[in-house]
Order: C-alpha cells, then structure tokens, then sequence
C-alpha cells in the first residue's frame, strides 16, 4: 500500500531546481548576446583591431581571382630594365593579449608571433635595417597602441621592405614584428632612362582588396595594358572546380625597346656630367636611327631612381613629348626647306644683317649690328634671325604655316609615349608669322623636330620615331606585335633635303658657323647641323641673358647617308663651364655619335658595357695585352722590349668594353693590323708612334698602305682608305 502513496516534492529541491534553471537560461542568453555582439563586430568589419572586410575579401577572392603577373620591359639586347619582385610593409604588435608563441624545446619566441617584449632590443635591431634611428623607433614601441607602423612625415621606413631586408630583419627572431607581403616592380639599371621606361603605382582594388599595379608614366603607362595581362577566375561547385565557369588566367607581355645599352649608357653619364657642370633647369638628349625611326638612347635631366620609394622625382614630364618649348634656331632647317621647295631660297643674294622692324617691332640678330650686308647663306650658317624674318616674309604667311603643318608640327607624333603634348603657335600678326621662322612664337617638343628632320635626313621622307622593338609572349616565346618604320609624309623634294643638309654642313665646317664645336671631320665623319637659343617667355615677356635661355642643336650624320639624328636641349643654365655653350654640349654629343658610327654594331655585347681598366704598367708586353684582352679591351702596341711604361687609359677608370688601349715600351714600333679601325683608333695609334697618317672616306679602315708588323717610325707615312659599313 505503501508503495502506492503518491510523492510529494519536497518545497527546497523544487526552489533549487528553479534556480538553476534560471541560472543556466541567463547564461546561455549571455552566450548568445556575446556570440551576437562578436558576430555583429565581425560583421562590421573590425575585431581585435584588425579590419576584416578587406582581409575577409581578400581570403575569398584569393581562392577565386588568379593575378596575372606584370611583364618585363628589356632593351634591345634583352636586358632587363623593369621586372616584378615582392616588398613587405613592416609593423609590431604591442598588445599584450596577443598570445606567444615559442618554438619548441627553446625557449626562444617566434618571429611574428604574439606582441613585442623588449622594445629596447627591437628598436636597436630595426635600425640596423630600416631608415628610422632607434630613439624614433623606440617612441613608436612605447606607444599604448594595439599595433604600429615605422611611418614619419620624411620616410615610411616599413614600406616596400625589400625581400633582403625582410630576411634580415626575420633572422633577429623578434617577437611582435610582422609582414604583409605585396607585389612591386623593381629597375635593375635605377635611375637610366627612367622617365621614358617609367615607373609604377600600387591601387587597392575596391572589388576585391587585393592590390593592384598600373603605369603611372612612361612606358609602363602607355603599355598598360600589354603589360597587365588578364586576372584569372577559378570558380567551384562545393569543393570542385568549376571548368566551365572558370577564367584561365593571361600573364602580362614583355615588352622590348629599341634602346641600346651601350650607347644608353654613354648618354646617360655624359649627360650626368653635363648637368652637374652647368645646373641647368632642365636638359634632355636622343639619338635616333635616321633610316628607322627607332630611339636608341634617350634620357634627360633631372630624371629620378624608379626604386626609391616614395617616388618624387623633381620633374614629372617626359620632355620627349611634353612640356613643349620654342626650339630657337633649330627651326631654321625648316624655314630652309620650305624656302629651297618652293624656290624662294637665293644664297647668294645680300640683305643688310643686324636688325629688321616688322610693324614698329624689331627682330635682332644675336651676333650683333655691325656685319652689314651678308649672303642668305652666310645668314644661315651664322644664325641670323633677320635672314630667317625676311624668308619667312618671302615665302608667304599660308605657305610657311602650310609647310609647318606638311612637317607635322602642331599635332602629336603617337610615338608611343602617353599625354603628348602637341605644341603650340602665335601667328595672328607678321612679327609673330616672321619670329616662327626662327623659332620663337611656336612650341615643339623634340619628338616633333626629330621627326621631322627625319625628312632632311631622308631625301624628303619622313618617318616617325618609335620606342617599341617587339612585345613577346613569356609563356610561348611567341612575337605578339614588332614596332616598325613608319612613313608620315613626304614635306619635301629629294633635291631640297639635300640641298639643306649641304647648307647644314656650312654651320658645321664654316669658321664662324654656329655649330663648329661638333664637326668630326677630324675623326673621318662630316656632320651636318644646326644649332638654336630661344629665350624663355615669363609672364609674357621674353627673360633676358645666356642663363635665361634654351640652347639646343640637331646633327645629322654622316651628312651625306645620315644613320643617325642627334638632338640636345638645355634650358637655363646657371654655370657656363667652357667658353662656349656648344663645347659644353659637344662633350655629350661626341663620344655617342662616334660610338653610335663606330661601335655600335661591333661592340663587345655585355650586360657589363663598363669595364673598369686593369694597371698593367711594369708587366711584360704580353701578360699586359692577355689581361686587357681579358677584361674587354683592343690593344695595339708601341715598342717592343721590356715592360709597359704607360697604358692609354688610366688603370682603374671605367670605359665602355671593346676600347682601344695603346701601350708604350721601349724599342721599335711595328705597324698593327688597323682594318677595321675607326679613324679615331688609328689617330690615336699615329699621335702616340709621331708618324703622319692620311686618309680618305669615312667610316671604318679597309686599306693601310704599309703592311702589319712592318717596321714604323716618327717620319713614316701611313695612307689609309675608310668605307662606311653595310
């Protein structure tokens, strides 16, 4: 019976039992309340001082966007001038919650993991490696911050870590200190032709947070999209791919310029030299390929190193193609021409030199008033703009603006360079139609002047310069597009390009020819050019003085067949180093053009186009020849017993390989093998032994009229014949 009596719950279980109850409910709804606080934080995008959006965006899209890899930009020879590498951006976690993490059986913390724990020995072994003295690093780890970067108003020393100082730095095991890794570009050759190759910035692509890079100028801008490739696509159902819906990713082209190296080279340090004598304003120089339109050195000044970072270079134009400027007296070549076309160019007739008035306004002749009446002719070698104002008068304002426009001035080349500038050019009233025969009132930009002395240089065709030698498939090897000649017109008969590079010789060869100081006679070569001075404008007005003016010249050479065009600009100078302007500049233009008609096609081909020259004085004659041999240079002998006296070069000097060194001993001299030597080479040869060297044509030796290895003294005579290579 009595297991039949109904229970009754005891009062105090049934409290506790509530209790509990109400405990457990409150906790699980303070679980919930935190996992929805922590989710609704996450979803904000922020947690423990991490945003996630981009990181959440990033994680995802890396398992669906496949980056296409930039392509490589080379010279011509197919050295590289800009490729891809990975940077790191630096920066310390000084959060004590972070957890640490110790590598096993040490008691040593991983690099990366947890917080940074002395900060007196990370900022001592930071500054080893980064742009931040440790006093300023260790500001920034004593800060009460969930995380720092090395970041100051001067330097952002944590950025763009180079992969070196990312190993060095990971090799100190300090705890706290941590990289996130990203794309960048890097520039092998630095600063060389650094505006014409260009340079790159990063973006961070809203869609998917993942950096990306793109052209900022130059080459890297205007091939973009050659270069960029196309982003891949990997798309799954569950765990497997999607094949269909999938995007095979397309690796950026290489892109090939038409630089070469060895005469890039030769431009750039002239022209460093040039710019460090005369602190100009600005300067640029090119040389192109007269038959072909193709740029094979080019540079200017100031230019920048494309690997420092930040990137602020002092000048951000290109002035190949921007930036126009009145060229000077470059732009009588062009008046010439026009005048020679159309028949209304008389050489011989006089006009009286000094100054014209057109209108009440005086047009001036820089060589001064008091050489009265002078031929056209002489006004051209001579450079007189009243020559060029009383041409530009004959030959009428529509057919001197016709014959601007037949040259292609005022519009751009489409050379292949972004945001050309296409010139400019007053000519409303005629002193401002006569002052463009002179080339004041008109903008250019040397693209457009070497383009068109492409007409004067090529029996009245011209053709249109180009930076671009190929674009190459990296995957395939395949050639996906060549640059090429080009033709743009034709402004001019045959008979008047000749007929001015003629008269371009007399400023050349002519005693008081403003262009004297590049003649090459002497080196087997005939040079036809023209120089110019245009004075700055500034507020409407012209600047006054040598110092407020751009001096330029172009050059032809050789004048009869020109290879080459030529074209240098400086503006503003503010040293004068040689006692004229057109010496300074012959010091760039020499040692290319010779190298250009010389060298180019039979130099030694080197990654390495300097070699540093070896001291051979005091060793034998033959221990000193294999050893310059060795290091890239000719030699030629003079004597023939005991040791080397002296070496041509100076030991330790750097000079381009496949120079001619010449040694001195004692003893007779015996004539070398000198075919296919340039002019240059065999005068240098005939200056050291003292004998008289004659010689006819230009180029390179084809005949010596005394054998090799014949004896040769002081009083011998050697005839040589010079032929200009295929």
């Amino acid at each position: 019976m009595e297991n039949n009596k109904r229970r009754i719950p005891n009062k105090r279980v049934t409290t506790n039992t509530k209790i509990f109850g109400a405990v457990l409910l409150g906790a699980m709804t303070i679980v919930i309340l935190g996992l929805g606080i922590r989710l609704f934080v996450i979803a904000s995008g922020s947690i423990d001082g991490h945003n996630l959006n981009d990181a959440t965006r990033q994680a995802f899209m890396a398992k669906q966007l496949v980056p296409a890899s930039r392509g490589k930009i080379y010279d011509a020879s197919g050295q590289v001038l800009a490729e891809n590498t990975t940077v790191y951006d630096m920066y310390a976690v000084l959060d004590k919650k972070v957890n640490r993490i110790k590598e096993a059986n040490s008691n040593k913390y991983i690099a990366g993991s947890g917080h940074v724990i002395d900060p007196e020995e990370t900022a001592s072994k930071l500054s080893q490696v980064i742009k931040m003295s440790k006093s300023d690093i260790l500001k920034r780890l004593e800060k009460k911050a969930y995380q720092v970067e090395f970041i100051s108003d001067k330097v952002q020393a944590s950025k763009n870590l180079s992969i070196e100082q990312y190993k060095k730095i990971q090799s100190f095991n300090l705890p706290g200190i941590n990289f996130t890794p990203h794309p960048s570009r890097v520039y092998p050759e630095d600063a060389t032709a650094s505006h014409l190759i260009g340079v790159m910035q990063t973006v961070d692509n809203p869609k998917t947070g993942l950096i990306k890079q793109t052209g900022l100028m130059g080459i890297e801008a205007a091939e973009n999209t050659t270069l960029s490739g196309k982003d891949g696509i990997k798309k799954y159902d569950g765990e497997t791919e999607n094949l269909q819906d999938s995007k095979t990713v397309e690796d950026g082209n290489d892109v090939y310029l038409t630089l070469d190296s060895n005469l890039q080279n030769t431009l750039e340090t002239t022209m460093e030299d040039l710019f460090n004598a005369t602190k100009p304003e600005s300067a640029v120089g090119v040389l192109m390929e007269a038959k072909t339109g193709r740029i094979v050195a080019a540079t200017q000044r100031p230019n920048f190193n494309p690997n420092d970072k930040p990137i602020s270079p002092k000048l951000w134009s290109n002035l190949l193609d921007q930036n126009a400027f009145e060229p000077g007296s470059t732009m009588k070549g062009i008046t010439l021409a026009a005048a020679i076309d159309t028949g209304k160019w008389a050489p011989n007739e006089t006009y009286q030199s000094g100054t014209l008035l057109i209108d009440g306004k005086k047009v001036v002749d820089a060589f001064g008033q008091g050489e009265g009446r002078l031929t056209y002719r002489e006004g051209f070698w001579r450079s007189s703009n009243v020559a060029f104002a009383k041409t530009e008068q004959k030959l009428g304002a529509n057919t001197w603006r016709n014959y601007l426009e037949r040259f292609h001035f005022l519009q751009p080349t489409n050379a292949g360079l972004n945001g050309e500038d296409s010139g400019s050019i007053s000519f409303n009233y005629p002193i401002d139609q006569a002052n463009t025969a002179y080339g004041q009132g008109i903008s250019v930009t040397p693209l457009q002047l070497l383009q068109a002395y492409s007409a004067i240089a090529n029996d009245g065709q011209e053709i249109k310069p180009y930076f671009v030698d190929k674009i190459v498939n990296p995957s395939t090897g395949a050639v996906v597009s060549e640059g090429k000649t080009e033709d743009v017109a034709r402004p001019i008969k045959s008979t008047t390009a000749k007929q001015v590079r003629k008269y371009m010789i007399d400023v050349v060869n002519e005693p008081t020819g403003t262009a004297r100081e590049f003649d090459l006679r002497k080196f087997g070569y005939q040079v036809a050019a023209k120089t110019g001075t245009a004075q700055v404008a500034d507020k409407g007005s012209y600047l006054q003085g040598l110092n407020n003016a751009i001096h330029s010249v172009v050059a032809l050479a050789p004048e009869k067949n020109p290879k080459y065009i030529f074209y240098l600009a400086i503006k503003q100078p503010k040293n004068f180093p040689d006692p004229t302007i057109q010496q300074t500049m012959n010091k760039v233009f020499q040692p290319l053009m010779l190298q250009a008609l010389n060298n180019s096609s039979s130099a030694v081909k080197s990654k390495t186009t300097k070699q540093t020259v070896p001291n051979v004085i005091g060793m034998s004659i033959k221990d000193a020849s294999v050893k310059l041999n060795k290091s890239g240079f000719r030699v030629a002998i003079v004597g023939s017993n005991g040791k080397v006296l002296e070496q041509s070069l100076l030991p330790e000097q750097k000079s381009l390989t496949n120079q001619l060194i010449i040694l001195k001993a004692k003893g007779n001299s015996h004539l070398p093998d000198m075919l296919g030597w340039s002019l240059a080479d065999a005068q240098s040869y005939a200056n050291a032994v003292g004998f008289k060297l004659n010689w006819q044509g230009s180029g390179y030796i084809t005949k010596q009229s005394i054998a090799k290895d014949q004896l040769i003294v002081s009083s011998s005579q050697v005839d040589i014949e010079l032929k200009e290579k295929n």
